[in-house]
């Protein structure tokens, strides 16, 4: 049983010794990796010499944060191990049995099997006193006599023995520490560092030292100097080893052996040993390279400035930070024929004029106080004794790192002559300043004549464009009031003939004449709309839209419209992008443009609608107003006709201005495209030759979104009833209109609330009670009818709104910009198109 306890034994402490080696290889901060495992192993030994004496199964060293030194008996984990061991006292400790001492029973290893049943342990105390761990056995038989004093005597020599043995590794490795501190600090060292002995054997060397020399630093320890530095260059040094090894602390230059320009300044410094002899020389280098060279460059520096200062034709001179003068050009020596070097300092105030020195010593201080360039004018002795103006500047010249003023530059330029011709100018030019303000009398005098003819002239101007502007307007109110004419004659005339038969009793014809007036009121509507397009005013509703399926769509109406001897040809681009405007408008506008290439080619010829997308640079929105650059989607018609000149080009978007016969031709098919394109943020040009044919390009702005589903048609459809008794609420201030919308409504079955305004509308949808939808106009007097729908949707905020306009004040009418819930249609509308819309919005499923 004793054998196979002792090889277990072994066998674990083997284990823990080479758990002991690993751990002190990463312990950084201890000692080397042969020193822990030396260490280790003594305390090993140490353990096991003290289980022989005390006749126990197990003993071991335990030091905290340390694994233990010696096996751990089966089932005692560390932390249980910690605990044994702190239970050592500055004597022997000896628990007879485990299990009836308060502080071990419960722990695993004892309550276990095979349990512990004997503990003897001792501290391990430092030279400093402090414990450094615990010698513990222990045994799985309880020991009611303890140990022997024997055993206990020879337990305390083997704590000590354990003591010496962690403090004798400690100081090795703390030694060991020292030596690669001091060995770090000659590598960080910017200096050549080594240690000869007596025999002038290279002892130590750090890196700087053996790079410097082309070798490795194991290549530089243990060889003589003479090695390391060849023949010729230790012959120049043999002196000063025999003076360094003399005792005398020895300096010197020495260039480096690569013969590469540097220079490094050494130093033998002796070291005495105990005996009073030499024990060794300490080897000090720095390179001075730099050093030597910022010298070399300072004379040269000193030269060149002598050199220059010498040959200038003013006098240079220069002073100390605190203003005193040291140095003069030979050129002050000849001005002045003073002798050389008795103006140094304060010398020089002597020879400047009495009159200029407060003023000029002022200036001095002050520049020397604050660092500021000093420039004065004043008047100094020539050497024949007349007193000359000079021009006096200095520069400060400053340390690049610290800014500290270094030296003072400054020079004195004779200008006397400057003066005296400055004092003559002076004196022409007061002369010159009397005829000068008689000259500007006169010319202001001019001036004015001129300034009055230009008010004249302006006045004339104001009233030939005022009379222009009133032609402008005659022409097209006069254009107007011809169409609305033959318009309300068409109107006037059929509700008379109308009127005449319902009084005769005779209902014949009367839906002919109604037909008649409808198709003049319809003229007008459209008319209403040209103009409106052209004042860029008219409602748009805004879709995103194709325009090759949009002119594609428009090829049967073209072909009939243009007739047989116009040949039409489509080209629509591949992979053309959106746009944004109104569909039914953008038709009307590409109808136009046929209508008018047709009539520029009255013996027939060649049409052609092209689609492409395009992109006005900077370059081109320059020369043309109102024209953002940007991707746009350009629909152009080309015809062969007989072209424009360029004054007709340059009014051709005038309102009812036309090439045509009277009667032929409105004049506003152009100008309604062109406000159309601008009310759609587009842009139109028209390219024309006489003789060559036309291309108008209308631009619309690219849209990056998608294509909406086309509306439902609903012409031929039946006129939508009300079906369970919905409330509208009509706001209009035109009685003759509200009466008409009130009146369509109620025939069509639903409940009509009317008021005149904006404000009495904005009552009623405050009040409670039910209303379904609220038709009404957007221009009411005082407060319109988006601000009444704006200020309603806080008390209904599900209200849907019908808006009726035919003058598009605002953006938010006609560019898309409706709220959900809200439409739009525009005057004058049919019956059947708005009972439609009325159903659609209160019932949208």
């Amino acid at each position: 049983m004793s054998r196979h306890v002792d090889s277990t034994e072994r066998e674990a402490a083997d284990r823990q010794g080479a758990a002991g080696r690993d751990s002190g290889r990463h312990d950084s901060g201890g000692l080397a990796s042969g020193g822990r495992d030396l260490a280790e192993q003594g305390l090993v030994d140490t353990g096991r010499l003290a289980r022989t004496v005390c006749g126990t199964a197990y003993a071991m060293v335990l030091r905290p944060g340390v694994p233990a030194c010696g096996p751990l008996p089966p089932g005692l984990i560390p932390d249980e191990a910690a605990i044994l061991g702190r239970l050592a006292g500055d004597e022997t400790i000896v628990v007879a049995d485990l299990t009836r001492d308060p502080r071990t029973a419960e722990l695993s290893a004892v309550a276990g099997s095979p349990a512990l049943r004997f503990l003897a342990g001792l501290v391990i105390a430092g030279r400093d006193g402090r414990p450094l761990g615990a010698l513990c056995v222990l045994d799985t038989a309880a020991r009611p006599d303890g140990l022997s004093a024997e055993a206990a005597a020879a337990l305390v020599a083997l704590g000590r023995q354990a003591a010496r043995e962690i403090g004798f590794h400690a100081d090795l490795a703390a030694a060991r520490a020292d030596r690669d501190g001091l060995r770090s600090i000659t590598e960080a060292a910017p200096a050549l560092i080594a240690a000869l002995d007596r025999d002038e054997i290279c002892r130590f060397a750090n890196g700087n030292f053996s790079r410097w020399f082309g070798r490795a630093p194991a290549e530089t320890v243990g060889r003589s100097l003479r090695e390391i530095l060849g023949e010729a260059a230790y012959a120049a040094r043999r002196p000063f080893l025999a003076r360094a090894l003399a005792g005398e602390t020895v300096s010197f230059e020495a260039p480096h052996p690569g013969a590469d320009g540097r220079h490094a300044l050494v130093r033998y410094v002796p070291r005495r040993g105990p005996d009073g002899g030499i024990a060794d020389l300490q080897l000090l280098g720095v390179d001075i390279t730099a050093e030597k060279e910022a010298r070399a460059a300072l004379a040269d520096s000193a030269l060149k400035f002598r050199a220059i200062a010498e040959s200038m034709p003013q006098m240079v001179w220069s002073t100390l930070p605190d203003g005193y003068h040291d140095y003069y050009n030979p050129r002050w020596y000849e001005f002045t024929g003073m002798p050389e070097g008795s103006t140094d300092g304060e010398g020089w105030n002597a020879i400047f004029h009495p009159a200029e020195q407060p003023e000029a010593w002022r200036r001095w201080r002050h520049s020397l106080a604050t660092g500021e360039p000093y420039e004065i004018e004043y008047r100094l002795r020539r050497r024949d004794g007349v007193y000359r103006w000079v021009l006096g500047r200095a520069m400060p010249i400053r340390d690049p790192a610290t800014g500290a003023i270094e030296r003072w530059f400054g020079t004195c330029t004779d200008i006397d002559d400057q003066v005296r011709a400055r004092e003559t100018l002076s004196q022409r030019r007061e002369a010159l300043e009397a005829e000068v303000a008689e000259r500007t009398a006169a010319l202001a005098e001019a001036n004015a004549r001129l300034t009055a003819e230009i008010e004249e002239r302006t006045r004339i101007e104001e009233a030939l464009r005022q009379s222009q502007k009133m032609e402008a307007v005659g022409q097209l109110t006069g254009g107007i009031a011809h169409d609305f004419n033959n318009l309300l004659t068409g109107i006037v005339g059929s509700l008379d003939l109308m009127q005449t038969r319902i009084n005769e009793g005779r209902t014949q014809n009367l839906t002919r004449y109604a037909g008649l007036a409808m198709a003049s009121a319809q003229r007008a509507a459209a008319l209403t709309h040209r103009l409106l397009a052209f004042a860029r005013r008219q409602p748009l509703e805004a879709r995103a839209v194709d325009a090759n399926r949009l002119v594609s769509s428009m090829d049967e109406l073209m072909r009939r419209t243009l007739g047989e001897r116009v040949q039409l040809e489509v080209v629509v681009a591949g992979g053309l992008w959106l746009t944004l405007c109104d569909p039914n408008q953008l038709e009307n506008a590409i109808l136009n443009l046929c209508i008018n290439a047709r009539d520029a080619m009255p013996e027939g010829g060649r049409l052609t609608i092209e689609t492409a997308n395009a992109h006005l640079d900077d370059a081109y929105v320059a020369s043309e107003i109102g024209v953002r650059a940007g991707q746009y989607v350009c629909v152009s018609v080309t015809d062969t006709g007989t072209g424009m000149p360029p004054d007709v080009i340059a009014r051709a978007f005038d309102p009812f201005f036309t090439t045509k016969p009277i009667g032929e031709g409105t004049g506003l098919g152009l100008s309604m495209i062109y406000g159309f394109a601008k009310q759609s943020d587009g842009h139109v040009r028209i390219y024309s030759e006489l003789g060559q044919g036309t291309t108008v390009k209308l631009y619309l702005p690219r849209h990056l979104g998608r294509i909406a589903d086309e509306p439902a048609p609903t012409a031929g459809l039946p006129v939508p009833r009300a079906e369970h008794g919905e409330t509208v609420l009509v706001v209009e201030d035109d009685a003759t209109v509200r009466a008409l919308v009130g009146e369509t409504l109620t025939e069509l079955g639903y409940r009509v609330i009317e008021a005149p305004d904006g404000q009495t509308g904005l009552r009623i949808l405050e009040a409670p009670g039910r209303i379904d939808l609220v038709v009404t106009d957007v221009g009411l007097p005082g407060l319109n009818g988006r601000r009444m729908v704006d200020e309603a949707l806080a008390a209904r905020p599900r209200l849907r709104v019908l808006f009726i306009t035919g003058y598009a004040e605002n953006a938010a009418f006609g560019n898309g910009h409706l709220a959900p819930g809200m439409r739009m249609i525009t005057k004058p509308f049919a019956i059947d198109a708005f009972a439609a819309k009325v159903r659609a919005m209160i019932e949208p499923g």
